[in-house]
């Protein structure tokens, strides 16, 4: 009974630590030479952290440091759902060739999305597949309600 109650457990441990890429959406914003970049992870239990990076620092870590301000709020089931339907129904994200568009030098970012080791095209490039629009509109909407400040 207890070799049974093991196996299963170690089972549902493989399962759980396996499965944790498919539980968190992490949307990377690089920053610009007039801004700071930022990593916001949005996890299926609809806890959102995001880490604000500072603009002159050498390179940009997802590791906080002591000038790194750190946030994290609860969105509802109902948004976090919506926005994981969009992720999926948009991946798998390597079916879609790299995008590259013209960008501002002082101001212009890259905005990538990574779900299930995956990545996106650049979000902040104008979109033709209408999986990555609607994709691109569900994450800029989180992005503004967060009210995320990169000029401080």
């Amino acid at each position: 009974m207890v070799t049974i109650s093991f196996i299963i457990l170690a089972i549902f441990f493989t399962f759980v630590s396996s499965n944790n890429e498919n539980n968190i959406i992490r949307i990377t914003n690089s920053g610009s030479t007039n801004t700071a970049g930022y990593v916001i992870e949005l996890y299926r239990n609809g806890l959102v952290k995001w880490t604000v990076a500072p603009r002159y620092r050498p390179s940009f870590s997802t590791t906080p440091s002591s000038t790194t301000a750190q946030n994290s709020i609860q969105l509802s089931l109902f948004r976090t759902n919506n926005i994981f339907q969009a992720v999926e129904q948009a991946s798998p994200f390597n079916q879609y060739e790299p995008i590259f568009c013209i960008k501002s030098v002082s101001f212009g970012t890259k905005l990538h999305v990574t779900y299930n080791e995956q990545q996106t095209p650049d979000l902040n490039c104008p979109q033709r597949d209408q999986r990555l629009i609607v994709l691109s509109k569900s994450i800029n909407e989180l992005i503004t309600d967060l009210h995320i400040n990169t000029f401080g």
